[in-house]
């Protein structure tokens, strides 16, 4: 039996999806590191997006789909495999802890924004982090869309993981969306050397 991709995200809520729903169908470039049921949405809306996974398999199943149901556009999607090694679940790394200096830089590329989704000179109007290396990943959107207008940072789990809540330090929710996703829409001021210093500290951690 295939992988099931959905034909729509689900974040614990109708509520949060329905959110994700009226966002997505208002966005121009579409940057998500974590993909599914957001990526076919994404693609079923003509948006123009790249989307990151760690998990090859998973990514792939996500592709076929959207071929098979009539909406690929190779000019305007992009699959990016961040390859970390070898994963479980959810394209999480196994045995991360032990990894040695090559593994651990492909860690810290995992969050970095692919090129395809700053072609042109322009930046996403719409991120959405739901893989790994979470905060690293937000932190990383922050200083690229730092000074611009008009865009939205979406984390998932945020409200829970008290650990996410570093970002604070160089922005602040402006909503949560069902006690669970966190949405900016600005950054605070704040120290770039500080901001690259949060980033090496989390870019390592895949959680």
């Amino acid at each position: 039996m295939g992988i099931k991709i959905y034909n729509q995200p689900w974040f614990g809520s109708s509520t949060a999806t329905d959110w994700f729903l009226d966002t997505i169908k208002n966005t121009d470039r579409y940057l998500e590191f974590g993909t599914g049921g957001s990526t076919y949405t994404a693609a079923k809306f003509g948006v123009e997006f790249v989307a990151v996974d760690s998990d090859r398999e998973f990514l792939d199943a996500v592709e076929k789909k959207i071929t098979d149901e009539g909406f690929a556009d190779p000019m305007r999607q992009t699959f990016v495999h961040a390859d970390i090694g070898k994963t479980g679940g959810r394209g999480r790394p196994l045995h991360w802890k032990t990894a040695d200096s090559e593994r651990l830089d492909a860690f810290r590329r995992y969050s970095d924004p692919p090129a395809q989704s700053l072609a042109g000179g322009k930046t996403p109007d719409f991120v959405l982090v739901d893989g790994r290396f979470r905060v690293a990943c937000a932190l990383k959107a922050l200083r690229m869309l730092h000074g611009r207008d008009g865009w939205t940072l979406a984390v998932d789990d945020y409200a829970r993981r008290r650990k996410y809540h570093v970002i604070t330090e160089f922005a602040e929710p402006d909503e949560y969306v069902a006690d669970r996703i966190a949405v900016f829409h600005s950054t605070t001021s704040f120290s770039a050397d500080e901001l690259d210093r949060r980033i090496r500290e989390f870019e390592v951690l895949p959680d």
